[in-house]
């Protein structure tokens, strides 16, 4: 489940997905308010939108619309279940006791509490973090920009810098000097650095004649960002010799050079 904001209740309209950004299938969809992260659009198609109230009774458009337009400090949460989408209405999280189960409002706070005091990629943040910090790297194989095959484990002894990115993606675009210059700064040490995007092969080959980008590049699928529960762009991975994961980043910043390279030297061996 996801909390919306209360403008997205307006009008039923703004749920199509060519006027919301959704990036994964409807079971991971995500979307960050936040201006330093990106999803990309695919054409991801719910057949029905279903509103409840807190206690979980199905409303008619009247009734949302005169819920919306007379609450102050709606929230919504928002779930997916067989290519239905659903809006559960509430003011305060204890209003949905009884219905929604207390594991998942205790959690929600949790991260309600996170939001207001980083923004949406601190969420984010903390559920890559609650999953993968201090887990292993799953010995996934994969395909270079060059064509030669790899796999997670020809890069065990080493630093491992991860990205993953898409061509479309502004706040993808407007790090990557900084990241060249990672690359440059650390050209002696023994990190490498490599990125993940689902764009194809063809495309980045023209994309590269224009841009620098110095990491070493995997076009993937999506399924391969997925396996990963990447749903916003640019994230990125730090994963130390024995490849364990062991910090992450949501998105990007000014200094991203300086967060990135601070997580470096924390983990590097």
């Amino acid at each position: 489940m996801f909390l919306v904001k209360k403008e997205e209740l307006s009008d039923t309209a703004q749920w199509s997905c060519e006027k919301t950004e959704a990036s994964l299938p409807p079971q991971k969809e995500e979307n960050s308010n936040v201006s330093q992260t990106s999803s990309p659009q695919t054409n991801v198609q719910t057949q029905n939108i279903i509103f409840r109230d807190a206690q979980g009774n199905i409303l008619t458009e009247s009734q949302k619309d005169s819920i919306v337009q007379s609450t102050q400090g709606l929230q919504a949460l928002r779930s997916f279940n067989n290519n239905n989408t659903e809006y559960i209405l509430f003011k305060t999280f204890d209003d949905l006791r009884g219905f929604v189960p207390d594991d998942v409002i205790d959690n929600l706070i949790k991260e309600d509490k996170i939001r207001k005091s980083g923004g949406q990629a601190q969420v984010l943040r903390q559920r890559l973090l609650d999953k993968w910090q201090n887990q292993p790297l799953p010995d996934k194989k994969f395909s270079l920009m060059s064509g030669e095959e790899k796999s997670f484990s020809d890069y065990l002894g080493s630093t491992l810098v991860v990205n993953f990115w898409y061509m479309n993606c502004g706040p993808c675009l407007i790090e990557m000097p900084a990241l060249n210059q990672l690359v440059k700064d650390y050209k002696e040490s023994d990190i490498n650095f490599l990125s993940f995007t689902f764009d194809k092969k063809e495309d980045l080959e023209i994309f590269f004649r224009n841009t620098e980008f110095n990491y070493i590049h995997a076009p993937v699928d999506l399924n391969f960002m997925y396996s990963f529960d990447i749903s916003v762009y640019p994230t990125h991975w730090i994963v130390d010799e024995t490849g364990v994961i062991k910090d992450l980043i949501v998105g990007t910043s000014l200094n991203i050079y300086d967060q990135l390279s601070s997580l470096i030297e924390k983990n590097k061996k």
